[in-house]
């Protein structure tokens, strides 16, 4: 008579889960983790400390910087643009509070590769009313109404040193702009988009955005605070050049490491 030899419950479940790992590679979609970062000249910035110089000569420093961020959207190599932020949320970053420098939006990548992201600096205007945000910190981001209402997009405070070595506030703030008689109201918002050559289905995907501040000053507008002065809420052609330099003022990484599954 022949003997028949059953394996053990435990070598059957070590042969099921070789079974399953065989075969194809397979990258699993995540969520994605969004970085906030910001620099000075390729370091990390220094609060409080006027050790920066903009390129017209004036010595400055950074008490508070404060914004928005919105509209997150991953664009694929197949010219797909991906939502990551759902019903065009919004990010308010402190580099006074540690936890606004990290967003974790839900939304999980679909498995694929990826050219570029893109994101709104600031509220689109279809968002940006007043009573938008009724709490803080975000809510003590408004704009006065009587300047078009909604909420900064973006509070840069800090001091630079004047003609005569004289300590001046500025406050570099960027929101809704309007004309000399305020019967006309301008956007300040914009579109950054920058490259990325990434393929998603990862352990993590981490995305540091890091804001450059001296861009802010750079090109193409050379920033002067002694012409300029320290204050250009109501000074529209001076935000908008604002926002023309700020568009040059972002970078982005991606970290990750692939999930493969293989023989």
């Amino acid at each position: 008579m022949k003997k028949y030899i059953f394996p053990s419950a435990t070598v059957l479940f070590s042969i099921m889960i070789l079974m399953a790992s065989c075969g194809k590679e397979v990258d699993k979609p995540v969520a994605p983790q969004f970085i906030f970062k910001h620099n000075v000249n390729g370091f990390e910035l220094q609060k409080g400390v006027m050790n920066y110089t903009n390129q017209s000569g004036n010595p400055y420093q950074v008490d508070e910087l404060q914004y928005f961020i919105s509209e997150i959207t991953l664009n694929t190599t197949a010219g797909n643009s991906i939502p990551v932020t759902a019903d065009n949320a919004i990010h308010y970053v402190d580099i006074n509070i540690p936890s606004t420098l990290e967003w974790n939006p839900k939304t999980r990548l679909p498995v694929t590769d990826y050219s570029s992201i893109t994101f709104v600096f600031g509220i689109n205007e279809a968002k940006n009313k007043t009573g938008l945000f009724v709490n803080p910190p975000e809510r003590d981001m408004f704009w006065p109404d009587m300047m078009g209402g909604g909420f900064h997009l973006m509070k840069m405070n800090g001091e630079w040193k004047a003609e005569g070595d004289t300590i001046k506030p500025f406050n570099f703030h960027i929101g809704t702009g309007m004309n000399e008689t305020g019967t006309v109201f301008y956007q300040n918002y914009f579109t950054v988009t920058l490259p990325l050559n990434i393929h998603t289905g990862t352990l993590s995907n981490v995305f540091t955005i890091t804001m450059n501040i001296e861009k802010w000053f750079e090109a193409p507008n050379v920033w002067n605070w002694n012409v300029t002065g320290g204050q250009i809420m109501q000074n529209q052609d001076a935000m908008h050049k604002a926002c023309e330099n700020g568009a040059n003022a972002f970078q982005v990484t991606h970290e990750g490491k692939d999930i493969v599954y293989h023989d």
